[in-house]
């Protein structure tokens, strides 16, 4: 037969608070916010402000944005 419960059955949990919960999810965080990081700048790579800013200055592929055009392509 089935037992039934008079009231209510509480249980604690022993580790749920703020500091463990966000030390659980720091690896997701981390990876979701490099990722999305990645994302604005590789989508962003035509938007000036984007590009002088963040792009220009990346050590070995900086020179790449940098807008250097030909003096033939300039309208005077």
């Amino acid at each position: 037969m089935v037992s039934y419960v008079r009231g209510p059955s509480y249980k604690s949990v022993k580790a749920f608070n703020k500091i463990s919960a966000l030390r659980a999810y720091s690896p997701f965080l981390a990876v979701w916010g490099a990722a999305a990081g990645i994302a604005v700048l590789t989508f962003g790579e035509h938007v000036p402000l984007i590009r002088n800013t963040f792009l220009r200055h990346i050590p070995v592929v900086g020179d790449h944005y940098v807008y250097n055009p030909d003096p033939e392509d300039i309208p005077v």
